[in-house]
């Protein structure tokens, strides 16, 4: 399935916006989600992860998120998060009108990525929208409009940690299957199972629609959590590498080091953070 179909397939989400200043704010809970769940609105989005991890799938990411994540979301941008079943993730966000804002928005570009001035933000906006006092209006449309430049900004810092070209449904049921079980021992023989093709087969439509291997993209995604892990919570380090699925913390240091380039400890502890 192409982007384009994904737009043209998907579910229309139109916000009813105050008559007086179009903008809103809300939480909601992602659960399980499946591809045809993608949708797309005609606002520009912001969003917080509060609890909770996950997939969001954004244009033609699939970006692996957990709490303090923000979502970039444009208009138009076919999108949904699948969280792990048993855990539903919670989200703050901010949907607007752009006619309320003056930053032009046509380079920024579907994300998501960890900026804790944006969070901020975010959160600042929301208060304004929920006591909406004397000047409120002005309040958000201004901060609504450092967080479109702030946006443009990280474009070019935030890297997507994969793509999909068409063909996403094709795959999808292994795809899913591994945001719910990527702790486990997955077989790719599962895999292609769950998306009644051979091995042979399947192999070649997931390297084709994600430009890796299955295994390297589970690799990668266990990778990706802990390192969400280890900037987001104190936690001993060999904790996270069984949480994630590693059995023994040497193969994860080493794994993780050949992927960043730096140990977990390090990694830890290093001055940039946004990812």
């Amino acid at each position: 399935m192409s982007i384009k179909e994904n737009i043209l397939l998907g579910k229309l989400n139109i916000v009813d916006f105050p008559e007086d200043f179009p903008a809103v704010h809300y939480t909601c809970e992602k659960k399980y989600k499946t591809v045809e769940d993608m949708q797309f609105h005609n606002h520009f989005e912001f969003g917080i992860c509060l609890e909770g991890q996950g997939i969001f799938f954004i244009g033609n990411k699939m970006i692996p998120f957990a709490q303090g994540n923000v979502s970039i979301i444009p208009p138009g941008t076919p999108h949904f998060a699948q969280s792990l079943d048993a855990h539903p993730s919670l989200w703050l966000f901010i949907a607007f009108d752009l006619k309320i804002t003056t930053f032009p928005t046509e380079d920024i570009t579907p994300n998501i990525v960890y900026d804790k001035a944006m969070e901020q933000l975010l959160h600042l906006v929301a208060d304004e929208l929920t006591t909406r006092t004397g000047g409120f209006s002005f309040a958000t449309a201004s901060l609504l409009d450092v967080l479109l430049v702030r946006a443009h900004r990280l474009n070019s810092d935030a890297p997507t940690f994969f793509t999909y070209s068409d063909g996403l449904s094709s795959v999808y049921p292994a795809i899913e299957y591994i945001t719910q079980h990527y702790p486990e021992n997955i077989e790719v023989e599962t895999l292609a199972s769950l998306c009644s093709m051979s091995l042979t087969h399947f192999r070649r439509c997931f390297v084709s629609v994600t430009s890796m291997t299955p295994l390297r993209y589970l690799l990668v995604m266990r990778l990706r959590m802990a390192s969400v892990l280890l900037r987001r919570t104190d936690r001993k380090i060999s904790d996270i590498a069984l949480d994630v699925g590693y059995n023994t913390l040497s193969s994860f240091n080493r794994h993780f080091k050949e992927n960043y380039k730096m140990s977990p400890k390090d990694y830890r502890t290093a001055e940039e953070i946004r990812f």
